[in-house]
């Protein structure tokens, strides 16, 4: 959903005067009311990267579609394939082939210990269409994901490939989850704590952004 940037920082500010125990938060030190707004301002896009890409599946949009063209690694078809990611991919919401059982919702990295499995030259150990596998991977181009895998030949297709975006704001506004309002709200009031050394009040606000975002 997009919001304005101004009500975003309006809440911040919001959070932070509701939380202070003593003086205002802009009375601390040489911060000043204009100078605390663009400290505000300038946390919004990171605390909303650090919150969405942290919580739990449930609380994400739908995102935006990707996956206009898929790189076969053999035939058309068969086995695993890859796809280059937009230049703002942030995490993965859904992605299924078409002859896939299943949509997957997490991803692997070159890391894990189950993708190296997928390039074993015994079937049952790599993913397959009862039991697929997706890793994001860092390649020269950027970053691609890729899958494993299919059985279907030339029919194949994507079924469904959402990814959530890397927040930015645009135009005085951002797209964030709904449901991330809150925290986002809170993470940005505790990134704001910390940049004018108010401990307490960035634990406190840290704290409330955890148990909204779980």
């Amino acid at each position: 959903m997009i919001y304005q940037v101004s009500d975003i920082l309006r809440d911040v500010r919001i959070a932070i005067d509701q939380n202070m125990s003593s003086e205002p938060l802009a009375e601390q030190g040489d911060v000043d009311t204009l100078s605390l707004e663009e400290i505000i301002e300038s946390k919004i896009a990171d605390a909303a990267r650090i919150v969405e890409g942290g919580a739990p599946q449930y609380l994400l949009d739908s995102g935006k579609a990707f996956g206009d063209n898929i790189g076969w690694d053999s035939a058309v078809g068969y086995g695993s394939g890859h796809i280059l990611l937009p230049s703002d991919f942030l995490r993965l919401i859904t992605f299924q082939m078409s002859d896939w059982s299943y949509a997957i919702t997490t991803t692997i990295t070159e890391d894990d210990p189950l993708y190296s499995r997928q390039r074993s030259r015994f079937p049952g150990i790599r993913g397959c269409p009862e039991k697929p596998v997706v890793a994001v991977v860092q390649q020269p181009v950027g970053l691609v994901l890729e899958f494993f895998s299919c059985t279907s030949g030339k029919n194949a297709y994507i079924k469904r490939a959402r990814y959530l975006p890397i927040p930015k704001i645009q135009d005085g506004t951002i797209e964030l989850c709904e449901k991330l309002r809150q925290p986002i709200i809170y993470y940005t009031a505790y990134l704001t704590a910390l940049s004018v050394g108010n401990s307490e009040l960035a634990t406190n606000m840290l704290n409330t952004s955890n148990e909204l975002a779980k």
